[in-house]
């Protein structure tokens, strides 16, 4: 399953995709951006480094302000 990311305008800012056991957020481009692990309840950011506790895969989007 996968879920798309949008802006108020429309525009694409990422996806979150559940393959079962995790959750794996891409950027627009689909570069991975971090996962979450829903059996130890942990975000990882894209090199695999622990970010924190529970799903905090929204914030490690890269989103453009302009």
């Amino acid at each position: 399953m996968e879920e798309v990311l949008r802006d108020r305008y429309g525009n694409i800012l990422g996806r979150i995709e559940d393959n079962g056991r995790e959750l794996v957020a891409r950027d627009k481009y689909g570069n991975r951006c971090g996962t979450y692990e829903k059996s130890t309840n942990t975000t990882r950011d894209r090199l695999g480094n622990k970010v924190g506790t529970g799903n905090l895969l929204v914030a490690l989007l890269p989103i453009s302000l302009l």
